[in-house]
């Protein structure tokens, strides 16, 4: 007696693993999905803690400034003896000055973004359908799956590089990581001042680091997918 050596379960051989591989690509695009989301309405791309000095934030201790939001330690209220502050909260809002994005630069920031958020989107879309729906050719939605996160990489990488390389452009953000204790020297291109990047374009990042570990898994799929095609057309011989 022949014992057929393929598994009934979701999980084994040749082709055994690949609906788990798809799973765990899924669950990658999703959480991608979420991170990518999350840094881009977080306020908190550029952060510093604010100084007496700045008086325009002077009832906040620290502040940071995001693509579409701001937001910071507010205190609520301060002992005049001490001058320490007795009990503070953390006040976020979306930016309703839009006169602070006028520059290409900033706009192209989060327009190019939001496109690669969208990639990513249409990506998370074509692998739900690949697990939920049967498809004849499920190589093809995972090959296209690949140029998806591709582009989805490229974006958010370039929206990172830009803004990076021209937040000093900013009168706002120029204004706020500038030092005012060193009124005397020319504020420097590329220079953080006293500011330092914050979290949420570290998550953009990983965002892209993911999503770039998504496009190799997505390749191994393809090749799985194939082999598990032409393996059944074989056995139909």
């Amino acid at each position: 007696a022949v014992v057929s050596t393929q598994s009934t379960g979701g999980c084994g051989g040749c082709c055994r693993y690949f609906p788990c591989l798809r799973f765990t690509i899924g669950v990658f695009t999703f959480l991608a999905f979420l991170m990518g989301a999350l840094a881009f309405i977080a306020p908190a791309w550029l952060e510093r803690d604010v100084v007496d000095t700045d008086t325009a934030l002077s009832e906040y201790e620290t502040y940071s400034y995001g693509i579409l939001s701001s937001g910071g330690i507010y205190k609520i209220s301060t002992d005049s003896t001490t001058n320490t502050s007795t009990e503070t909260k953390y006040v976020w809002a979306f930016n309703d000055d839009w006169s602070q994005w006028t520059n290409l630069e900033d706009k192209a920031v989060m327009i190019i973004y939001a496109v690669g958020m969208l990639f990513i989107l249409i990506s998370l879309w074509n692998i739900a359908i690949t697990e939920c729906v049967p498809i004849k050719n499920q190589s093809t939605m995972l090959i296209m799956m690949v140029i998806w996160d591709v582009l989805a990489a490229l974006c958010i990488g370039a929206a990172v590089i830009v803004f990076c390389a021209t937040w000093h452009n900013n009168d706002t953000l120029k204004s706020f990581c500038n030092n005012p204790e060193d009124s005397g020297s020319q504020f420097k291109a590329f220079s953080l001042g006293i500011c330092q990047l914050s979290w949420a374009i570290y998550g953009a990042v990983a965002t892209a680091c993911v999503v770039i570990l998504l496009t190799g898994l997505n390749i191994i799929a393809s090749y799985q997918a194939k082999n598990q095609r032409r393996n059944a057309a074989f056995r139909h011989m």
